[in-house]
């Protein structure tokens, strides 16, 4: 028997544009409700911390793309290719499978390499704050929050400076086939996407191989284990899903953090007086405000979560953002709080499928905070935001905000 308040708090997080404005409440509802709860959709959906965690680090409980495509695209589904690229990435990929290549690739990604990129994102966001300054203010996330994380992690991978800007819109468009409300006009869109940055990689593999030089991709091109090295197609894969998912997640993830402060200036205050409190308040946004909502897994066999059975073949929405706000995991959990000491968000899964580029991501948030509120002694929000109609990764459309006169720096 369904439960109707959870899948009335359920549909409205889905399917409602205030359920996306304000998840929150409806997660805090679900959670009540039914924190294990098989919806009138047939999906299964964890909100508390523990039972997000335990299915998340469980590695028998993995992910089927061909039953999950069927089920929500249907047969024809291979014909698209934004689909057919989402199928056949190691974000999808089990053991054994998923266990070489995230071997290879962890080789190459390492807290060196990450280290690294300290002063080309402090270079990157002093030239692009510049123009934003000079006009007093602006929309920080489009022409700021964008670019950085982009050039930062092309420039990690190999990406030459001029190539970046043209992957912007088609990573957009693809990282849209990871949202369970999809248009048809949005899978065309993410279909031309993938087509775009497919064709492009395949050229910069080809350039890697016949040129190495010092960055990411080159390694990865040279690097083998007893299984060989890399193939061409798992390359392309692989520069594919580091750019998608290394830029447009870090963008939400400053720009959710700018505006945690503006909403809470005496939190910000906190930050200016002692920047050493920075780290915990990253920690604290990717609590509070996450920019990845969820992330889905499959069963391959009977699954106990707090009591209950979920049947093998069965479709797990876990609800990170909902686990970062359980109460029987985080004191208080919707007060926003930077000098919070309890820091365990689940906010980059965990598991074998746990990102890889959590401490790159962290480290792009610690040095832009850490610029911006040295570079404006004073910072306002113009305006009221609105957030964009996705869930899985949730951000704002814009950020504008007025600064002061320019400070010394």
């Amino acid at each position: 028997m369904f439960n109707e308040a959870a899948d009335a708090a359920l549909s409205e997080v889905l399917l409602s544009p205030e359920g996306r404005t304000d998840p929150y409440s409806r997660y805090h509802r679900l959670r009540e409700a039914a924190p294990v709860h098989h919806s009138a959709m047939g999906l299964w959906v964890l909100s508390r911390y523990d039972d997000v965690n335990q299915v998340l680090r469980d590695k028998e409980v993995g992910k089927d793309p061909e039953l999950f495509m069927d089920g929500r695209f249907g047969g024809d589904w291979a014909e698209h290719a934004s689909l057919r690229r989402m199928s056949t990435s190691m974000l999808w990929a089990n053991p054994p499978t998923h266990t070489r290549l995230r071997r290879i690739i962890a080789r190459a990604f390492t807290p060196r390499r990450i280290d690294a990129m300290r002063p080309v994102i402090e270079s990157l966001f002093d030239e692009f704050i510049e123009p934003l300054a000079a006009a007093g203010g602006g929309d920080i996330l489009n022409d700021v929050f964008y670019d950085i994380p982009l050039q930062v992690i092309c420039a990690m991978l190999g990406v030459p400076r001029e190539e970046a800007p043209p992957l912007r819109a088609p990573m957009n468009h693809f990282q849209r086939t990871f949202e369970l409300g999809l248009t048809s006009e949005e899978l065309l869109e993410a279909d031309a996407g993938a087509e775009f940055s497919d064709e492009y990689f395949d050229g910069l593999v080809a350039r890697r191989r016949a040129e190495p030089q010092d960055d990411l991709l080159s390694d990865l091109v040279q690097m083998e284990d007893e299984e060989g090295r890399l193939s061409h197609a798992e390359l392309i894969g692989f520069c594919n899903m580091v750019v998608g998912a290394g830029f447009e997640t870090a963008t939400h993830l400053l720009s959710n953090a700018v505006y945690a402060l503006l909403r809470h200036p005496e939190q910000m205050e906190l930050l200016r007086k002692d920047p050493s409190l920075i780290p915990g308040a990253v920690e604290e946004v990717l609590r509070w405000d996450p920019p990845v909502h969820l992330v889905i897994r499959m069963t391959s066999r009977p699954l106990i979560v707090a009591g209950q059975e979920i049947p093998p073949r069965s479709t797990v929405i876990t609800l990170l953002a909902a686990a970062n706000r359980d109460p029987e995991k985080f004191p208080d959990p919707d007060r926003f709080d930077v000098r919070r000491d309890d820091h365990q968000p689940i906010s980059f899964s965990a598991g074998i499928h746990h990102c890889l580029g959590w401490a790159l991501a962290k480290l792009e948030a610690e040095v832009v905070l850490d610029r911006l509120l040295r570079r404006f002694p004073v910072l306002r929000l113009d305006g009221s935001p609105e957030y964009r109609p996705r869930l899985t990764l949730r951000g704002l459309e814009t950020l504008h905000v007025h600064t002061d006169q320019e400070a010394p720096r």
